[in-house]
């Protein structure tokens, strides 16, 4: 039985019993019970999601500490055997002890090297001269404040080429071409290129000796004034190299075949009278010339001035070039004959007109060589 109060009208109030039967009364109470289970179960989930997250927090690991700005440089990073290159390292704060190693090309692993200590501004420098391409690294350890950090930087080696070249020379002649390098690096395949329309071309590949030298010989196909240069590929072990261009001055050959190489050079035709005056084998004046009589005539063969006079008198003009006993390349007192054909008037010299005489005098010196031809 269940008691309730029940509103009848304005400002009355009366209190009846009401009668409940014994079957809603269970079902109630069951229901009751059904929340109270559910309640404690999400409680239950609540608890174990709390105990899984504390569980959770307490199992992650100590937040890592922060690398340092480490970084390592090399100037200039690449250099030609023999020099040096200076190394930066910046961390950012002073007295931190970084570890140096290497690694040379063609190596695996890293050497130790020794250590740098950073000075007030947080950076350290030191030179370093490598004797092929070596990379660097420098590391820090680390402390409660800093993680630790490394950085590497590489430092170029190229070998010096030593490059030479015949500097003039006939066309369909050879030239010849000669390159080393340093230091000595023996067994070094080296290129061989010639400029051509604005792009290097490779001409001949070849190798270093076991001395590190090697010579070339190349025909000259044309008159002209090619540049050749060597150059070395990149390896492991060197960076690439490229040697001084050389100019070759390629002429057109003279009829007489006087070599190239002579700055001062003078023929004697005695077949057309002629005196030639040529400048690393190209004629630059050819002058009539009086040669020797009959029964006295000029010598053939080569011969080198060894004596030269001034304002001789006489027959000899004004200028005199001796060169083989008392024979001897003059101006004259009888000018005309120069207009004659044949010019064979002399006891054996060669006469010149005065000017000309003064103007060979003053461009060659003693040892100047002297061919007269047949």
């Amino acid at each position: 039985m269940d008691t309730g109060t029940i509103a009848v009208g304005k400002g009355t109030i009366a209190t009846a019993t009401i009668a409940v039967p014994a079957q809603d009364a269970r079902a109630a109470t069951a229901s009751t019970d059904r929340v109270t289970v559910i309640r404690r179960v999400v409680w239950g989930l609540l608890l174990l999601a709390g105990v899984a997250l504390l569980f959770l927090v307490a199992a992650r690991p100590a937040h890592a500490a922060e690398a340092p700005p480490l970084t390592l440089s090399a100037t200039p990073a690449k250099v030609i055997s023999g020099r040096s290159a200076t190394l930066t390292a910046s961390i950012g704060f002073p007295g931190a002890v970084l570890q140096v190693s290497e690694r040379r090309g063609g190596e695996t692993g890293y050497t130790p090297a020794g250590s740098v200590t950073t000075g007030a501004d947080g950076t350290v420098s030191w030179r370093v001269s490598p004797t092929r391409s070596t990379t660097y690294r420098v590391e820090s350890a680390g402390d409660a404040a800093w993680a630790a950090a490394s950085a590497e930087t590489t430092v170029s080696v190229a070998l010096r080429l030593a490059f030479q070249a015949t500097k003039r020379v006939y066309a369909g002649r050879s030239i010849v071409f000669k390159a080393a390098s340093i230091p000595a690096h023996p067994g070094a395949r080296l290129e061989l290129q010639i400029r051509r329309d604005a792009v290097w071309k490779t001409l001949r590949t070849f190798k270093l000796d076991r001395r590190s030298r090697a010579v070339v010989k190349l025909k000259a196909r044309k008159k002209g004034a090619p540049r050749f240069r060597v150059i070395m590929a990149a390896s492991e072990e060197l960076a690439d190299a490229v040697s001084r261009t050389r100019t070759v001055r390629i002429k057109k050959g003279n009829p007489y075949g006087v070599p190239v190489g002579p700055a001062r050079f003078i023929v004697v035709d005695r077949s057309q009278y002629k005196l030639h005056y040529l400048e690393h084998g190209t004629i630059v004046r050819s002058f009539n010339c009086v040669l020797g009589r009959p029964g006295l005539p000029t010598p053939v063969g080569r011969f080198r001035v060894w004596s030269k006079g001034v304002n001789p008198g006489g027959p000899f003009g004004v200028r005199v070039l001796w060169y083989y006993r008392g024979y001897g390349i003059h101006g004259t007192d009888q000018p005309w004959l120069l207009t004659h054909w044949p010019r064979a008037y002399s006891h054996g010299c060669t006469r010149l007109a005065n000017a000309n005489a003064l103007w060979l005098f003053n461009r060659c010196p003693v040892g100047t060589q002297v061919w007269n031809v047949p």
